[in-house]
Parts: C-alpha cells; structure tokens; sequence
C-alpha cells in the first residue's frame, strides 16, 4: 500500500467511525481495502489487520500520526482514557467529518477531485496547488495562503490571455494587451479583463455567467487578500487554518470556471457574438 492510498483509507475511516483506538482505525482500512479489492473478508477473522501486506500499519499510523499534528485526530477517548492508544476526532475533526470536508486534509484526494474537475489544469497551476496542500498539512498557513495565491494568479493570467485571444479585430486586441501590459498588478489586469468581458456577458450561456461576479470577483478577491496579508510582514495579519481550509474548498468552482471561460473563448470568437464584442 502506498502513502496516497493508505491516507485515502483512512479517511474513509473517519467518515464511516465505529473506532476508538488507534488499532481501530487500522482494522478498518483493512476492512476498507478489501471490500475495494473484492476479497474475502473472512479470511480477516474478524480483524482487518489480516487483510494489510506486510508494513502497511506502519504506514497507516504516520497516516494518523499526521492527523494528529493537523488537529483531526486527538489522542486519548474520555477523561478515563486521556492517552493513545485511544483516539478520537477533535471538535475540528468531527466539523469536517460531518461537513464532509476532508479533502484538503487529504492533499492525493483533493488533487484528484481537482483533476477530475479540470483535467487540463496548466502544470504551473498544479504546482502551486500542490505546493498548498503540502503546507496546509503541515501547518504553514501562510505559505499555503502564499501558494494558493500563486496558482489563482497563473488560472487569471491564462483567463486573460484567452480573452484577448478572443479578439477578431487585431487593433483591439493589440489595445487591450497593452492595457494589460501596462498594468502593474494582477488586480489591475483584471480590472481591464472585467471592464470588456462586461460587454460580451450577455452573449455567454447561462451555465458561463450563473454567480460570475461572485464566483470569479469573490474569491479572486478572497485569495488575493489572504495571500497579500501572508506575505507582507508588515501588515500584522495572522493567517487563520479554517480560512485556507475553505479557499481551497472554493478553488475548484472557481478553477473549474475559468477554464470554462477558457473554453468558451477559444471556440466563439468575442466580436462575433451580436456585435458585442470587447471595444
């Protein structure tokens, strides 16, 4: 069993509870792992234990372990029982067991809803992504919020860049590209990008501009703000999990719907949409 799969499992465990003890949790992704798998459940004996390969509870307990530092998992299950191997989730941990927000706690996971929802992600984008996860795990909320910042940068820049591609007439198109290239900013380029999509919106289907404002806008906005207070030492701001958590909850819509624009762009020339093209 590899790391991905042995920390899919168990969150699956978690979802699904019925354990207290570390070893709980062990006999359930061996339960987990062979209903995947199709085997025979009896030869477990009662014990998923049975149905692991040699070092995979080794592996599933860094697995917990890891939950741990990230404040799912607490040792300890009542004040009788304050100490491993008992186990249970902490407040933090059952809100997302029951908000059924795992995900970013589990970074293979995520990135493979992600890839699901955008399976032409631009790799520069994944990095970014990738490079989040790692440090939201890991506690670095700052840097996470440095990362995610990073990746919503690159999937705007790809937004305009296909917008101005959009363009039929070339005088335009070369007016809005030196607006852009004059802009000093990733805000102020898509400043420009919002003024002149506004002019075509209403030619796009409804799917393209349901939430547009708030979901484009919104948590560009979002992003941005969180990655700016990362990253400058100065303005004194603390960067706090549960604000991570849900930006990189809202990532995906997000992504999701640029590179739907994207698309958009790319097969329906901006000016030929009624006359309302970008001016």
């Amino acid at each position: 069993m590899r790391l991905a799969e042995a920390r899919g499992f168990v969150m699956q465990a978690l979802r699904q509870g019925g354990w207290n003890q570390a070893i709980g949790v062990i006999d359930a992704v061996g339960n987990l792992r062979a209903e995947a798998e199709g085997l025979d459940h009896t030869r477990a004996f009662g014990s998923g234990r049975q149905i692991l390969d040699r070092g995979d509870q080794s592996l599933i307990l860094e697995v917990i372990w890891s939950l741990i530092v990230q404040g799912i998992l607490v040792p300890g299950l009542d004040d009788a029982n304050q100490s491993w191997p008992f186990l249970r989730l902490s407040e933090y941990g059952r809100r997302c067991v029951e908000e059924d927000h795992l995900l970013p706690h589990d970074p293979d996971g995520f990135l493979q809803e992600f890839h699901q929802a955008v399976p032409d992600a631009d790799p520069v984008i994944v990095d970014y992504l990738t490079e989040s996860l790692q440090c939201f795990i890991h506690g670095l909320n700052r840097a996470a919020a440095v990362m995610l910042g990073g990746a919503s940068e690159q999937a705007i820049l790809l937004l305009v860049k296909g917008f101005a591609n959009s363009f039929a007439d070339a005088t335009k198109r070369k007016r809005f590209e030196s607006d852009i290239q004059k802009s000093q900013s990733i805000f102020r380029s898509f400043e420009h990008f919002e003024k002149q999509f506004a002019l075509i919106k209403g030619c796009l289907p409804k799917n393209l501009t349901d939430n547009i404002d708030s979901l484009l806008r919104g948590i560009f906005d979002l992003i941005r703000n969180s990655r700016n207070d990362a990253g400058h030492p100065a303005s004194g701001t603390l960067v706090d999990r549960d604000v991570v958590y849900s930006h990189l909850r809202l990532f995906i819509p997000y992504c999701t719907r640029i590179y739907d624009l994207i698309g958009w762009f790319e097969a329906h020339n901006a000016q030929d949409n009624g006359g309302h093209g970008p001016a």
